[in-house]
Protein backbone atom coordinates (compact mmCIF):
# COMPACT_ATOMS: atom_id res chain seq x y z
CA UNK A 1 0.00 0.00 0.00
CA UNK A 2 1.31 3.48 -0.89
CA UNK A 3 2.38 6.14 1.52
CA UNK A 4 -0.46 8.27 1.01
CA UNK A 5 -3.38 5.58 0.77
CA UNK A 6 -1.96 4.18 4.30
CA UNK A 7 -2.40 7.58 5.94
CA UNK A 8 -6.11 8.11 4.00
CA UNK A 9 -7.23 5.06 5.62
CA UNK A 10 -5.82 5.38 9.20
CA UNK A 11 -7.03 7.34 12.28
CA UNK A 12 -5.55 10.86 12.83
CA UNK A 13 -2.30 10.46 14.74
CA UNK A 14 -0.95 13.26 17.15
CA UNK A 15 1.56 14.48 14.34
CA UNK A 16 -1.19 14.82 11.74
CA UNK A 17 -3.58 16.99 14.54
CA UNK A 18 -0.30 19.15 14.71
CA UNK A 19 -0.24 19.75 11.20
CA UNK A 20 -3.67 20.47 10.56
CA UNK A 21 -3.44 22.80 13.84
CA UNK A 22 -0.28 24.90 12.42
CA UNK A 23 -1.55 24.94 8.48
CA UNK A 24 -4.56 26.42 9.86
CA UNK A 25 -2.66 29.35 11.91
CA UNK A 26 -0.65 30.34 9.21
CA UNK A 27 -3.56 30.56 7.21
CA UNK A 28 -5.11 32.83 9.84
CA UNK A 29 -2.11 35.06 8.22
CA UNK A 30 -3.82 35.43 4.86
CA UNK A 31 -6.97 35.80 6.66
CA UNK A 32 -5.82 39.10 8.93
CA UNK A 33 -4.06 40.43 5.28
CA UNK A 34 -7.24 40.69 3.60
CA UNK A 35 -9.14 42.14 5.92
CA UNK A 36 -6.33 44.29 7.25
CA UNK A 37 -7.06 46.18 3.73
CA UNK A 38 -10.62 46.49 4.17
CA UNK A 39 -11.07 47.69 8.04
CA UNK A 40 -7.67 49.96 7.43
CA UNK A 41 -8.81 51.18 4.23
CA UNK A 42 -11.70 54.33 5.35
CA UNK A 43 -8.49 55.26 7.73
CA UNK A 44 -6.12 54.95 5.18
CA UNK A 45 -8.01 57.13 2.43
CA UNK A 46 -8.47 59.80 5.36
CA UNK A 47 -5.23 60.41 6.32
CA UNK A 48 -3.50 60.07 2.41
CA UNK A 49 -6.73 62.17 0.94
CA UNK A 50 -7.01 59.78 -1.79
CA UNK A 51 -9.75 58.61 -4.36
CA UNK A 52 -11.31 55.20 -4.38
CA UNK A 53 -9.35 54.42 -7.89
CA UNK A 54 -6.28 54.71 -5.78
CA UNK A 55 -7.05 53.11 -2.48
CA UNK A 56 -8.28 50.06 -4.66
CA UNK A 57 -4.74 50.44 -6.02
CA UNK A 58 -3.27 49.49 -2.38
CA UNK A 59 -6.26 47.12 -1.62
CA UNK A 60 -5.01 45.19 -5.02
CA UNK A 61 -1.28 45.41 -4.35
CA UNK A 62 -1.08 42.21 -1.63
CA UNK A 63 -3.20 40.31 -4.20
CA UNK A 64 -0.38 41.23 -6.80
CA UNK A 65 2.05 39.80 -4.82
CA UNK A 66 0.01 36.27 -4.22
CA UNK A 67 0.52 36.08 -7.87
CA UNK A 68 3.83 36.21 -8.21
CA UNK A 69 4.56 34.36 -4.56
CA UNK A 70 2.11 31.24 -6.10
CA UNK A 71 2.66 31.16 -9.46
CA UNK A 72 6.52 32.10 -9.57
CA UNK A 73 8.20 31.02 -5.84
CA UNK A 74 5.65 28.18 -4.41
CA UNK A 75 6.99 26.15 -7.79
CA UNK A 76 10.35 26.20 -5.74
CA UNK A 77 8.86 24.32 -3.14
CA UNK A 78 8.96 21.23 -5.35
CA UNK A 79 12.65 21.34 -5.51
CA UNK A 80 13.80 22.76 -2.23
CA UNK A 81 10.98 21.45 0.12
CA UNK A 82 7.82 22.40 1.01
CA UNK A 83 8.36 23.29 4.10
CA UNK A 84 11.18 25.55 4.09
CA UNK A 85 8.86 27.36 1.29
CA UNK A 86 6.45 27.85 3.88
CA UNK A 87 8.89 29.11 6.55
CA UNK A 88 10.58 31.64 3.78
CA UNK A 89 6.79 33.08 3.00
CA UNK A 90 6.22 33.87 6.50
CA UNK A 91 9.45 35.91 6.36
CA UNK A 92 8.44 37.84 3.46
CA UNK A 93 5.18 39.05 5.02
CA UNK A 94 6.95 40.16 8.12
CA UNK A 95 9.00 42.04 5.97
CA UNK A 96 6.22 43.62 3.55
CA UNK A 97 4.64 44.01 7.18
CA UNK A 98 7.49 46.06 8.17
CA UNK A 99 8.03 48.32 5.46
CA UNK A 100 4.35 49.14 5.06
CA UNK A 101 4.62 51.76 8.26
CA UNK A 102 7.48 53.79 6.52
CA UNK A 103 4.30 55.11 4.40
CA UNK A 104 3.19 58.12 5.12
CA UNK A 105 0.73 61.25 3.56
CA UNK A 106 4.25 62.88 2.46
CA UNK A 107 5.37 60.17 0.41
CA UNK A 108 2.43 59.29 -0.88
CA UNK A 109 0.97 55.55 -1.15
CA UNK A 110 4.13 54.17 -3.29
CA UNK A 111 5.45 52.27 0.19
CA UNK A 112 2.08 51.14 1.28
CA UNK A 113 1.57 49.42 -2.34
CA UNK A 114 5.01 48.15 -2.13
CA UNK A 115 4.50 46.93 1.25
CA UNK A 116 1.32 44.92 0.17
CA UNK A 117 2.92 43.08 -2.99
CA UNK A 118 5.57 42.03 -0.72
CA UNK A 119 3.59 40.68 2.23
CA UNK A 120 1.25 39.15 -1.12
CA UNK A 121 4.76 37.22 -2.46
CA UNK A 122 5.10 35.71 0.75
CA UNK A 123 1.10 35.03 1.34
CA UNK A 124 1.01 33.26 -1.97
CA UNK A 125 3.75 30.84 -1.30
CA UNK A 126 2.72 29.97 1.89
CA UNK A 127 -0.81 29.57 1.45
CA UNK A 128 -0.14 27.13 -1.86
CA UNK A 129 2.80 24.85 -0.07
CA UNK A 130 0.74 24.86 3.05
CA UNK A 131 -2.57 23.27 1.37
CA UNK A 132 -0.32 20.56 -0.19
CA UNK A 133 1.18 19.38 2.92
CA UNK A 134 -1.93 19.22 4.64
CA UNK A 135 -3.91 17.47 2.52
CA UNK A 136 -1.20 14.70 2.95
CA UNK A 137 -1.45 14.42 6.03
CA UNK A 138 -5.13 14.42 6.65
CA UNK A 139 -7.01 10.93 6.44
CA UNK A 140 -9.47 10.81 4.47
CA UNK A 141 -12.57 10.34 6.46
CA UNK A 142 -11.44 14.10 8.01
CA UNK A 143 -10.23 15.51 4.85
CA UNK A 144 -13.53 17.75 3.81
CA UNK A 145 -13.89 19.06 7.26
CA UNK A 146 -10.17 19.70 8.13
CA UNK A 147 -10.31 21.40 4.42
CA UNK A 148 -12.91 23.60 5.25
CA UNK A 149 -11.62 24.38 8.90
CA UNK A 150 -8.18 25.61 6.81
CA UNK A 151 -10.65 27.90 4.34
CA UNK A 152 -12.24 29.01 7.67
CA UNK A 153 -9.47 29.84 8.79
CA UNK A 154 -8.73 32.88 6.40
CA UNK A 155 -12.48 34.32 7.95
CA UNK A 156 -10.68 33.83 11.79
CA UNK A 157 -7.94 35.70 10.72
CA UNK A 158 -10.36 38.47 9.57
CA UNK A 159 -12.29 37.98 12.71
CA UNK A 160 -9.49 38.50 14.94
CA UNK A 161 -8.40 41.73 13.21
CA UNK A 162 -11.93 43.50 13.09
CA UNK A 163 -12.58 42.80 16.57
CA UNK A 164 -9.25 43.21 18.14
CA UNK A 165 -7.39 45.65 15.78
CA UNK A 166 -9.89 47.47 13.67
CA UNK A 167 -11.66 49.50 16.86
CA UNK A 168 -7.92 50.82 17.85
CA UNK A 169 -7.19 51.74 14.70
CA UNK A 170 -9.25 55.32 15.39
CA UNK A 171 -6.47 56.00 18.55
CA UNK A 172 -3.29 54.43 17.00
CA UNK A 173 -3.55 54.83 13.28
CA UNK A 174 -3.57 52.20 10.59
CA UNK A 175 -0.04 51.46 11.08
CA UNK A 176 -0.83 49.90 13.96
CA UNK A 177 -2.52 47.57 12.01
CA UNK A 178 0.94 46.77 10.39
CA UNK A 179 2.83 46.37 13.49
CA UNK A 180 0.37 43.48 14.25
CA UNK A 181 0.74 42.11 11.26
CA UNK A 182 4.51 42.07 11.54
CA UNK A 183 4.43 40.46 14.70
CA UNK A 184 1.92 37.88 13.58
CA UNK A 185 4.55 37.09 10.76
CA UNK A 186 7.63 36.83 12.91
CA UNK A 187 5.78 34.18 15.24
CA UNK A 188 4.33 32.03 12.46
CA UNK A 189 7.79 31.81 10.57
CA UNK A 190 9.71 30.18 14.37
CA UNK A 191 6.28 28.35 14.63
CA UNK A 192 6.60 26.79 10.96
CA UNK A 193 10.32 26.10 11.34
CA UNK A 194 9.95 24.06 14.60
CA UNK A 195 6.58 22.28 14.38
CA UNK A 196 5.66 21.98 10.60
CA UNK A 197 7.15 18.88 9.00
CA UNK A 198 8.33 17.99 5.60
CA UNK A 199 5.75 16.86 2.98
CA UNK A 200 5.65 12.79 2.97
CA UNK A 201 5.21 12.62 -0.93
CA UNK A 202 8.08 15.04 -1.77
CA UNK A 203 10.27 13.11 0.49
CA UNK A 204 8.84 10.03 -0.70
CA UNK A 205 9.95 10.94 -4.15
CA UNK A 206 13.72 11.21 -2.96
CA UNK A 207 14.28 14.95 -3.46
CA UNK A 208 17.21 15.50 -0.72
CA UNK A 209 20.13 12.95 -0.53
CA UNK A 210 18.44 12.28 3.23
CA UNK A 211 14.83 11.81 2.02
CA UNK A 212 14.29 7.97 3.52
CA UNK A 213 15.81 8.83 7.03
CA UNK A 214 13.38 11.62 7.02
CA UNK A 215 10.72 10.08 5.83
CA UNK A 216 11.12 7.07 8.33
CA UNK A 217 11.36 9.75 11.26
CA UNK A 218 8.00 11.48 10.35
CA UNK A 219 6.73 7.72 9.94
CA UNK A 220 7.89 6.48 13.25
CA UNK A 221 6.33 9.69 14.77
CA UNK A 222 2.55 8.71 13.11
CA UNK A 223 2.75 5.07 14.85
CA UNK A 224 3.77 3.71 11.11
CA UNK A 225 6.78 1.02 10.21
CA UNK A 226 9.88 2.41 8.89
CA UNK A 227 10.52 1.51 4.88
CA UNK A 228 13.72 -0.09 3.89
CA UNK A 229 13.81 1.59 0.35
CA UNK A 230 11.85 4.57 -0.92
CA UNK A 231 8.51 3.76 -2.03
CA UNK A 232 8.06 3.79 -6.33
CA UNK A 233 7.49 6.89 -8.28
CA UNK A 234 4.10 6.98 -9.55
CA UNK A 235 4.90 9.80 -11.20
CA UNK A 236 7.62 8.12 -13.84
CA UNK A 237 6.39 9.84 -16.65
CA UNK A 238 6.80 13.46 -15.16
CA UNK A 239 10.33 11.88 -13.19
CA UNK A 240 11.65 10.68 -16.52
CA UNK A 241 10.71 14.11 -18.33
CA UNK A 242 12.46 15.92 -15.31
CA UNK A 243 9.79 18.31 -15.91
CA UNK A 244 9.13 19.27 -12.52
CA UNK A 245 7.51 22.94 -13.39
CA UNK A 246 4.80 24.83 -15.07
CA UNK A 247 5.49 22.80 -17.99
CA UNK A 248 4.66 19.59 -16.60
CA UNK A 249 1.25 20.54 -15.67
CA UNK A 250 0.66 22.25 -19.20
CA UNK A 251 0.49 18.88 -21.16
CA UNK A 252 -2.11 16.04 -21.70
CA UNK A 253 -5.26 15.92 -19.43
CA UNK A 254 -3.64 18.33 -16.92
CA UNK A 255 -3.09 20.97 -19.31
CA UNK A 256 -7.59 21.05 -19.63
CA UNK A 257 -7.57 20.95 -15.85
CA UNK A 258 -5.36 23.39 -15.07
CA UNK A 259 -6.71 26.23 -17.79
CA UNK A 260 -10.56 25.30 -16.85
CA UNK A 261 -9.94 25.55 -12.72
CA UNK A 262 -7.97 28.83 -13.19
CA UNK A 263 -10.62 30.34 -15.23
CA UNK A 264 -13.06 29.35 -12.62
CA UNK A 265 -11.09 30.20 -9.72
CA UNK A 266 -10.42 33.55 -11.35
CA UNK A 267 -14.29 34.42 -11.74
CA UNK A 268 -14.55 33.08 -7.99
CA UNK A 269 -12.01 36.09 -6.51
CA UNK A 270 -13.62 38.55 -8.56
CA UNK A 271 -16.40 38.20 -6.95
CA UNK A 272 -14.96 37.06 -3.73
CA UNK A 273 -12.25 40.26 -3.05
CA UNK A 274 -14.96 42.79 -4.31
CA UNK A 275 -17.07 41.45 -1.59
CA UNK A 276 -14.44 41.73 1.53
CA UNK A 277 -12.90 44.56 0.05
CA UNK A 278 -15.66 46.93 -0.98
CA UNK A 279 -18.43 45.81 1.08
CA UNK A 280 -17.26 46.95 4.42
CA UNK A 281 -16.16 50.53 2.43
CA UNK A 282 -18.73 51.35 0.76
CA UNK A 283 -21.44 50.80 4.13
CA UNK A 284 -19.05 52.92 6.20
CA UNK A 285 -18.24 55.78 3.39
CA UNK A 286 -22.45 55.87 2.75
CA UNK A 287 -23.19 56.17 6.36
CA UNK A 288 -20.13 58.55 7.01
CA UNK A 289 -18.43 56.31 9.87
CA UNK A 290 -15.24 54.43 9.28
CA UNK A 291 -15.86 52.93 12.07
CA UNK A 292 -18.26 51.20 10.61
CA UNK A 293 -15.92 49.03 8.73
CA UNK A 294 -14.60 46.68 11.33
CA UNK A 295 -17.96 46.12 11.90
CA UNK A 296 -18.73 44.96 8.57
CA UNK A 297 -15.74 42.50 8.59
CA UNK A 298 -16.79 40.99 11.64
CA UNK A 299 -20.19 39.94 9.61
CA UNK A 300 -18.37 39.00 6.57
CA UNK A 301 -15.85 36.65 8.89
CA UNK A 302 -18.50 35.58 11.27
CA UNK A 303 -20.53 34.43 7.92
CA UNK A 304 -17.68 33.11 6.42
CA UNK A 305 -16.72 30.73 9.46
CA UNK A 306 -20.35 29.52 9.76
CA UNK A 307 -20.73 28.52 6.05
CA UNK A 308 -17.01 26.72 5.99
CA UNK A 309 -18.08 24.38 8.83
CA UNK A 310 -21.17 23.78 7.37
CA UNK A 311 -20.12 23.13 4.01
CA UNK A 312 -17.35 20.57 5.25
CA UNK A 313 -19.99 18.69 7.51
CA UNK A 314 -21.75 18.29 4.67
CA UNK A 315 -18.61 17.63 2.02
CA UNK A 316 -18.14 14.55 3.96
CA UNK A 317 -20.96 13.34 2.03
CA UNK A 318 -21.17 14.70 -1.56
CA UNK A 319 -19.23 15.58 -4.10
CA UNK A 320 -17.29 18.42 -3.58
CA UNK A 321 -17.44 19.12 -7.38
CA UNK A 322 -21.09 18.70 -7.04
CA UNK A 323 -21.19 20.57 -3.75
CA UNK A 324 -19.24 23.71 -4.45
CA UNK A 325 -21.33 24.56 -7.61
CA UNK A 326 -24.46 24.53 -5.41
CA UNK A 327 -23.12 26.81 -2.54
CA UNK A 328 -21.48 29.27 -5.31
CA UNK A 329 -25.33 29.69 -7.11
CA UNK A 330 -26.62 30.61 -3.79
CA UNK A 331 -23.55 33.04 -3.02
CA UNK A 332 -24.52 35.27 -5.87
CA UNK A 333 -28.29 35.55 -5.30
CA UNK A 334 -27.44 36.38 -1.16
CA UNK A 335 -24.18 38.82 -2.59
CA UNK A 336 -27.01 40.75 -5.35
CA UNK A 337 -29.63 41.11 -2.59
CA UNK A 338 -26.88 42.65 -0.37
CA UNK A 339 -26.29 45.59 -2.94
CA UNK A 340 -30.22 45.68 -3.19
CA UNK A 341 -30.77 45.87 0.76
CA UNK A 342 -28.45 48.73 0.98
CA UNK A 343 -26.18 50.35 3.85
CA UNK A 344 -29.09 50.37 6.59
CA UNK A 345 -27.24 48.83 9.94
CA UNK A 346 -28.26 46.41 11.28
CA UNK A 347 -30.00 45.23 8.03
CA UNK A 348 -26.49 46.07 5.86
CA UNK A 349 -24.54 43.69 8.36
CA UNK A 350 -27.32 40.20 8.11
CA UNK A 351 -26.99 40.45 4.35
CA UNK A 352 -23.25 40.38 4.23
CA UNK A 353 -23.27 37.46 7.04
CA UNK A 354 -25.89 35.58 5.17
CA UNK A 355 -23.59 36.17 1.93
CA UNK A 356 -20.16 35.55 3.15
CA UNK A 357 -21.65 32.08 4.39
CA UNK A 358 -22.29 30.91 0.79
CA UNK A 359 -19.78 33.23 -0.52
CA UNK A 360 -16.75 32.10 1.57
CA UNK A 361 -17.83 28.27 1.46
CA UNK A 362 -16.82 28.20 -2.28
CA UNK A 363 -13.16 28.63 -0.82
CA UNK A 364 -12.87 25.28 1.15
CA UNK A 365 -14.41 23.86 -2.07
CA UNK A 366 -11.38 25.08 -4.15
CA UNK A 367 -8.90 24.34 -1.49
CA UNK A 368 -10.22 20.67 -1.71
CA UNK A 369 -10.91 19.98 -5.32
CA UNK A 370 -7.33 21.65 -6.95
CA UNK A 371 -4.71 19.48 -5.05
CA UNK A 372 -5.79 16.13 -5.87
CA UNK A 373 -5.77 17.01 -9.51
CA UNK A 374 -2.27 16.70 -9.64
CA UNK A 375 0.53 14.24 -9.43
CA UNK A 376 2.90 14.27 -6.12
CA UNK A 377 6.11 15.85 -7.94
CA UNK A 378 3.90 18.95 -8.94
CA UNK A 379 0.91 19.59 -6.86
CA UNK A 380 2.54 22.70 -5.21
CA UNK A 381 3.34 23.94 -8.88
CA UNK A 382 -0.48 22.71 -9.82
CA UNK A 383 -1.86 24.18 -6.89
CA UNK A 384 0.02 27.35 -6.99
CA UNK A 385 -0.55 28.41 -10.07
CA UNK A 386 -4.44 27.71 -10.40
CA UNK A 387 -4.07 30.18 -6.90
CA UNK A 388 -1.95 32.15 -8.05
CA UNK A 389 -3.38 32.88 -11.42
CA UNK A 390 -6.96 32.90 -10.32
CA UNK A 391 -6.18 35.54 -7.91
CA UNK A 392 -6.25 37.31 -10.48
CA UNK A 393 -9.26 38.54 -10.52
CA UNK A 394 -8.58 39.18 -7.24
CA UNK A 395 -6.29 42.45 -7.94
CA UNK A 396 -8.56 43.64 -10.64
CA UNK A 397 -11.81 43.31 -8.49
CA UNK A 398 -10.62 46.01 -6.03
CA UNK A 399 -9.43 48.66 -8.65
CA UNK A 400 -12.71 48.14 -10.90
CA UNK A 401 -14.81 48.34 -8.18
CA UNK A 402 -13.24 51.74 -7.28
CA UNK A 403 -13.79 53.26 -10.63
CA UNK A 404 -17.45 51.98 -10.95
CA UNK A 405 -17.90 53.71 -7.47
CA UNK A 406 -15.84 56.82 -8.81
CA UNK A 407 -18.13 56.83 -12.04
CA UNK A 408 -21.24 56.62 -9.95
CA UNK A 409 -22.34 53.48 -9.69
CA UNK A 410 -24.73 52.66 -6.74
CA UNK A 411 -24.42 50.24 -4.08
CA UNK A 412 -27.39 47.54 -6.08
CA UNK A 413 -25.97 47.58 -9.32
CA UNK A 414 -22.21 47.48 -8.49
CA UNK A 415 -22.74 44.11 -5.83
CA UNK A 416 -25.25 42.79 -8.49
CA UNK A 417 -22.51 43.32 -10.95
CA UNK A 418 -19.69 41.82 -8.75
CA UNK A 419 -21.97 38.52 -7.68
CA UNK A 420 -22.17 37.19 -11.40
CA UNK A 421 -18.35 35.75 -11.85
CA UNK A 422 -19.44 32.90 -9.13
CA UNK A 423 -22.23 31.40 -12.01
CA UNK A 424 -19.28 31.13 -14.46
CA UNK A 425 -17.47 29.64 -11.33
CA UNK A 426 -19.92 26.91 -10.71
CA UNK A 427 -20.32 26.29 -14.26
CA UNK A 428 -16.28 25.78 -14.47
CA UNK A 429 -16.54 22.63 -11.70
CA UNK A 430 -19.52 21.58 -13.14
CA UNK A 431 -17.41 21.12 -16.19
CA UNK A 432 -14.45 19.85 -14.10
CA UNK A 433 -16.64 17.39 -12.70
CA UNK A 434 -18.54 15.93 -16.13
CA UNK A 435 -14.62 15.68 -17.91
CA UNK A 436 -13.54 13.85 -14.73
CA UNK A 437 -15.95 11.35 -15.21
CA UNK A 438 -16.02 10.59 -18.85
CA UNK A 439 -12.34 9.84 -18.15
CA UNK A 440 -13.02 7.78 -15.38
CA UNK A 441 -15.41 6.21 -17.24
CA UNK A 442 -13.07 5.67 -20.18
CA UNK A 443 -10.11 4.10 -18.19
CA UNK A 444 -12.42 1.85 -16.52
CA UNK A 445 -13.47 0.02 -20.28
CA UNK A 446 -10.05 0.12 -21.20
CA UNK A 447 -8.71 -1.83 -17.99
CA UNK A 448 -12.26 -4.08 -18.54
CA UNK A 449 -10.68 -4.81 -22.16
CA UNK A 450 -7.63 -5.54 -20.85
CA UNK A 451 -7.88 -8.01 -18.52
CA UNK A 452 -10.77 -9.91 -20.60
CA UNK A 453 -7.62 -9.93 -23.52
CA UNK A 454 -5.26 -11.51 -20.81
Amino acid sequence: MKISDSIAESPMTGLQLRVVIVSIILVVLDGYDVALAAFAAPFIAKDFGVSKTQLGMVLSGALIGMLAGSVIVAPIADRIGRRLTGVIGAVVIAIGMFTGLFASAERGTFLLVVSRIVTGVGVGALVAVVGVILSEYTSKRVYPLAMAIYAAAINIGGLFGALVVGPMLAAHGWQFGWWVGFVLSTLAAIGAYFLLPESLTWLAEGRRSDSLVQLNKILVMMRKPALTALPESNNSNIAMKKSVGIRSIASGSLLWQTALMIAAYFAYMVSFYFMTTWAPTTVAVINHNPLLAPQLVVAFSIGGIAGNIVFGLIASRVNLRILTPIFLIIATAALSYFGFAGATMPAAWWTLFIASFFVCAGTAGFYGIIPVLYPTLVRSTGYGVVIGLGRFGGIVAPILGGMCFDAGMDMTMAFTLFALPMLIAAIGLLVLHAGLKRSATRESATLAMGSSCN
